[in-house]
């Protein structure tokens, strides 16, 4: 397993470098990522490189017993190279971004992309047999900053012939895109424009003003030139190195397709802040996290930055209790994680990060966070066979569709409405009952007994035939509101709601209702606030009703035998106590298995080989009392059913579970 942390040998003179390493190896620490910024230490002037520092510092740390993860540093270009070119990107005012941070050079500038071609290819070539390399990082979190979509006449041009390309002739694009609307249509493909500001947002109420078929398709082409930018590094790196290739990931980040990107990628890699200066992660939203990585690929992950301390750029978030960071880890490897590494390992007296700190602080003493780093090191060592290789033992799935999430982000619905909201109840409801459910693309939905697909507004020919064998297969479909509404082009599709999926569901949206009212459930269901639809059955069978409104007896909530499975359809936004009520329901009629665990807490089953065992995490700051007991393979102890605060344990599972 690779354990380690995150290091800028560039920050720190050379004579403290041994001091350094001896730390990390007392720490227990195998792995180091670095130099995925030091583009201008590596290249101080247009060609002339620098790489004999960086010889050192791995060969060191080699000798150590510490591998390198190498980060290629295109997120960082040096100043020069801004000198020579126009390489920034333009926002939505056409407004250029200036030097003086990261990630804000475009995807399609040509003489960036040359660039950086060239210092990936002078690493790889110097790097790419080293014995004390194991892996490879091509650049660092794409997209960051809101840093995916650019608006420069490069970016203009290159989506003009990406639009060529998809659709051959200009008349077709029109068609697809409804251009006829205002007026709109273009007379070839070298008037084809960006979504850029128009007078119509000078309201503040109206967010957008776009064609949303222009909008949608600009998604795309962005996801698409940062996924390009990113294979151009893998192919460069696989001709000199067999080490895997990774990326930083964002969890729940949506801006960039992951399941494309994942695809040009050995292993997923991201980085989890749970508490920093722009919010404080709930456990839910980091454990689903963690979910969504391992279901880029479908396969364990690495997080490549893991927080170790405080964290912040202009103020600190909050600091780590004793027994969180060892937490958080565990967390990560419940959910899959193969590798940890920890933002960083000396925190910089200097720059912008000066907040973020790392597991030592500013002066490099080894403080009560380096210790508790040190123990969990140790403790993983020996549950390291179980980790690698590990798989999930969940029956249940959350679907996330990248361009849903664009597709309600262009067309938000409602006031409040948020598509990776929406998906987070679902998980959030099903981490509460013990499901401990897996997130991802539909492609995994075969081996699942139920899958969750909130608002789902795509369906395609091929998604339908799809959904239709999965249930008439015995699976159990559960779809939401604001399902089915949409084609490809994200414009409204022109027959009855659900539209493809209203066999399935067997039920038809007559109506929807956004008003400002709370509309009560039967059963004790609460209120819905934001949404409801307004159906009439077809097929399906109404398990609970509206109780007020215009449309007070109309169903609320319905399921529908379809083959030998069932689709059930949640027409409106349900509060956090009746959908937990609601998906312990569904989870017990398809017969899923889940274990019942305190507020607060996470249990996870995982299994390795012939060995299958629970992760419990106590995410709060009092004892819990666990039904559970069974052996510890860390301390080869009896698990004795209290689960301290902020405690982790891992115990081979009883056979009943």
């Amino acid at each position: 397993m690779k354990f380690g942390v995150d290091y800028y040998p560039e920050h720190w003179d050379r004579s403290e470098w041994r001091a350094q390493a001896e730390l990390m190896k007392k720490a227990g620490f195998n792995t180091v990522r670095m130099a995925e910024f030091a583009w201008g230490r590596l290249e101080p002037r247009e060609g002339e490189f620098d790489f004999e520092w960086l010889d050192e510092i791995i060969e060191l740390l080699g000798r150590e017993g510490i591998k390198t993860i190498l980060g290629t540093p295109t997120a960082a270009p040096p100043k020069w190279l801004f000198n020579k070119y126009d390489i920034v990107m333009r926002d939505r005012y056409g407004r250029p971004r200036a030097f003086g941070t990261r990630r804000d050079c475009c995807s399609n500038n040509q003489q960036y992309r040359e660039y950086s071609r060239r210092i990936v290819e002078k690493m790889a070539e110097r790097y790419g047999k080293n014995p004390y390399v194991t892996a490879w990082q091509i650049d660092n979190e794409f997209g960051c900053h809101d840093s995916t979509r650019c608006y420069c006449e490069n970016c203009r041009k290159a989506f003009a012939r990406w639009t060529d390309e998809k659709y051959k002739d200009i008349s077709e694009l029109n068609k697809k895109y409804g251009n006829v609307f205002w007026s709109l249509e273009y007379s070839s493909f070298d008037d084809i424009i960006l979504p850029a500001y128009t007078s119509c947002e000078g309201a503040e109420r109206f967010n957008r003003s776009h064609n949303p078929s222009l909008e949608m398709d600009f998604y795309r082409f962005s996801s698409d030139s940062w996924i390009d930018f990113a294979r151009e590094q893998v192919d460069i790196i696989r001709r000199y190195s067999e080490y895997p290739i990774t990326h930083n990931l964002m969890g729940h980040f949506s801006d960039i397709d992951y399941y494309k990107l994942a695809k040009e990628l050995d292993i997923v890699s991201w980085d989890n802040y749970v508490d920093n200066q722009w919010s404080h992660e709930s456990y839910e939203r980091s454990a689903m996290a963690h979910e969504l990585m391992r279901g880029a690929k479908n396969n364990n992950f690495w997080v490549m930055e893991e927080q170790s301390g405080p964290s912040g750029w202009d103020v600190f978030g909050g600091t780590p209790r004793p027994g969180q960071i060892r937490l958080w880890t565990y967390q990560a490897v419940a959910h899959g994680a193969e590798g940890i590494l920890y933002f960083r390992f000396r925190t910089a007296p200097f720059g912008m990060e000066q907040y973020w700190l790392g597991v030592v602080d500013h002066d490099g003493i080894p403080r009560r966070r380096y210790y508790e780093i040190s123990r969990t090191a140790s403790e993983l060592e020996k549950i390291s066979d179980l980790i690698e290789g590990s798989e999930s033992e969940t029956e249940v799935l959350i679907v996330k569709s990248y361009e849903d999430n664009w597709s309600h982000s262009i067309k938000s619905n409602a006031a409040g409405f948020d598509h990776t909201e929406e998906l987070l109840k679902y998980y959030t409801a099903n981490n509460h009952l013990g499901t401990d459910p897996d997130c991802g693309s539909i492609d995994m939905i075969g081996k699942y007994k139920i899958a969750y697909m909130p608002a789902c507004a795509i369906i395609d020919a091929e998604t339908e035939e799809r959904l239709k064998s999965y249930v008439s297969g015995g699976g159990t479909l559960v779809l939401t509101y604001r399902s089915g509404i949409r084609d490809e082009m994200n414009n409204t599709i022109a027959e009855t709601f659900p539209g493809r999926l209203r066999e399935l569901a067997g039920i038809t949206v007559e109506e929807f209702d956004t008003s400002p009212v709370k509309t009560t459930v039967s059963d004790g269901y609460g209120c819905a606030k934001m949404w409801r639809d307004i159906i009439k059955t077809e097929s399906a069978k109404p398990v609970f009703f509206y109780e007020s409104e215009y449309y007070v007896g109309t169903p609320a909530v319905t399921v529908n035998e379809y083959g030998k499975g069932r689709v059930w359809y949640i027409a409106c936004d349900l509060e956090a106590d009746a959908l937990e009520r609601l998906v312990k329901r569904i989870s017990d009629d398809a017969g899923v298995k889940y274990v019942t665990h305190p507020e607060g807490t996470e249990v996870v089953r995982r299994r390795s080989g012939d060995k299958r065992y629970l992760m419990l995490l106590n995410h709060t700051d009092k004892e819990k009392h666990m039904s559970i007991n069974g052996v510890s393979p860390i301390t080869g102890s009896r698990f004795g059913g209290v689960l301290a605060p902020y405690c982790a344990e891992c115990i081979e599972t009883p056979p009943e579970l």
